[in-house]
């Protein structure tokens, strides 16, 4: 389905697309792998100014990269938003170009959510490599205490007379 946004300078009150799709694959898959199980509804109103706005509720499951491994990590998410509508880039408000395909459209509003950090929750350890290693906080305090800083070291040798 296309939204055409020529039909949408004439409507009397609202127009609503449903949104309902099992996968929409992004065109660049580096920070999201694909969008599952998407569902939600579009809205296009005119508001008492007649400025045309929308309103959306998007929510499905993203897959996304693991921030380490890059294995497929599922993120639900949500993306919900009122604004009015723009045909300029530099306007304040949603900006909209163009005639849009309605799976396009949903990528354009779920971009915004995709975490920056996404790590698999059901890990057992944490990631090393040739010379390096991530510890958890529990892990580094125990060492810390353990260790002695060298420049002290000499105090331990001390014995008051």
């Amino acid at each position: 389905m296309k939204i055409c946004f020529k039909d949408l300078r004439n409507i009397a009150n609202e127009r609503r697309y449903d949104i309902k799709f099992n996968v929409i694959e992004p065109s660049d898959k580096t920070f999201l792998y694909r969008l599952e199980d998407i569902e939600g509804h579009v809205t296009f109103y005119y508001d008492l100014d007649d400025k045309l706005c929308i309103k959306y509720h998007v929510e499905g499951t993203m897959i996304c990269p693991d921030s380490f491994t890059f294995e497929e990590i599922e993120h639900d998410y949500m993306a919900e938003d009122e604004d009015f509508v723009t045909y300029k880039e530099d306007e304040e408000g949603f900006y909209l170009y163009d005639n849009m395909e309605l799976s396009d459209f949903v990528m354009f509003i779920s971009l915004p959510e995709v975490p920056i950090i996404v790590e698999n929750p059901n890990k057992k350890r944490y990631y090393s490599g040739d010379g390096w290693t991530i510890s958890s906080e529990e892990e580094y305090n125990r060492h810390s205490k353990e260790v002695i800083d060298p420049r002290l070291a000499k105090l331990l040798e001390y014995k008051e007379e």
